[in-house]
């Protein structure tokens, strides 16, 4: 008999974390590769694909501060300003 305070927590795959989140695999691989937070991957015997432990993900996730990125649209191009002096 297992006790379930024992038990392994279940490995996810780039693919299945974007679609537990919601979001592309891009984005979570991106995520992966440049947070530092992000959890360690797990290599399984006979596997090459890296699989991450699902309680740590869900903590990265839950912990995880969005920040949005910068508007780029309300900027002024660098040429704009020169196309109004134009006379």
């Amino acid at each position: 008999m297992t006790n379930e305070a024992e038990e392994e927590p279940r490995l996810l795959t780039i693919p299945e974390i974007a679609a537990d989140r919601g979001v592309s695999r891009q984005l979570v691989h991106r995520i992966a590769q440049s947070d530092p937070g992000f959890p360690d991957p797990v290599i399984t015997p006979g596997s090459t694909r890296a699989k991450y432990p699902s309680d740590k993900v869900e903590e990265f996730f839950a912990n995880r501060t969005i920040r949005p990125g910068r508007r780029t649209d309300l900027e002024k191009r660098q040429g704009d300003a020169d196309a109004g002096d134009q006379d």
